[in-house]
């Protein structure tokens, strides 16, 4: 019997995960590390960000699913990896702490006969200053930061009704940013999308246009209205828009 550690349970880790047990079957044992409660759909992180669909729609506990699966989970994040073991072990393993599981703080060695790290990127506020959902910008790039997104878009719809003119800045906040269809359609929809994540007009600020601007290191982008680059933003007229919304530098806006 083979022992395989998955680390991650994002897109990759849970794809690689079900797929190994399902060719391997009962004859050997798969493992999934992560400190997450739920498996969600980053891309639809979007649809969150304008209240087209709820975090619940866009997630699923991974406990039950595992358990039916035949996959050991363990809610925990890895601490260190040891590939030629140490005094204790033999071969192989990962130290990791629990974030669950009535086990928090307490630490582990997972043994391994195969590892498969799925981790994913890790996002870089910081390379930016100001940046990030907890200073002045908002983001989509988790689904609890598109939430926040979509309660700070509605407060700004609420001003648009009072006749409160409002503009919004979209795009990516560094140049090695490595994710930006993301935000690009958030561009694309935010325009378009009412509070009840019904298509309708957007209540005009008095008569004057709402400013939306998109901000790429791109040298351009394709819209339906021609080219936007970063050196032209492009204003359309009677649209309502939210506050400023960017990503980290690993990450979309």
């Amino acid at each position: 019997m083979a022992k395989i550690v998955v680390l991650g349970a994002g897109i990759s880790g849970h794809t690689a995960s079900t797929l190994l047990k399902k060719k391997l079957g009962k004859k050997h044992e798969v493992v999934v590390v992560t400190p997450n409660t739920y498996y969600h759909w980053i891309p639809s992180n979007i649809w969150v960000g304008v209240g087209r669909m709820t975090v619940d729609q866009i997630r699923f506990r991974l406990d039950k699913r595992y358990q039916k699966a035949g996959i050991i989970f363990k809610q925990a994040k890895a601490v260190s990896i040891h590939p030629e073991g140490d005094n204790e072990l033999s071969k192989g393993f990962v130290t990791i702490e629990y974030t669950g599981q009535d086990r928090v703080g307490q630490t582990e060695k997972v043994d391994y006969d195969f590892l498969v790290n799925a981790t994913g990127p890790k996002l870089n506020f910081a390379g930016t200053e100001g940046l990030g959902p907890d200073k002045f910008t908002e983001s989509v790039c988790t689904y609890g930061h598109a939430a926040q997104a979509w309660e700070k878009l509605q407060g700004c719809i609420t001003k648009m009704e009072n006749g409160e003119k409002q503009k919004i800045l979209i795009g990516v906040g560094h140049p090695m940013s490595t994710c930006q269809g993301a935000a690009f359609d958030t561009f694309s929809m935010w325009p378009s999308k009412s509070r009840n994540g019904n298509s309708r007009t957007w209540p005009k600020s008095n008569g004057l246009p709402t400013n939306l601007s998109w901000v790429t290191s791109e040298w351009a982008a394709p819209t339906s209205n021609g080219v936007v680059t970063l050196h032209k933003p492009v204003h359309w007229p009677n649209r309502s828009c939210a506050n400023a919304t960017s990503a980290g530098s690993n990450g979309p806006a």
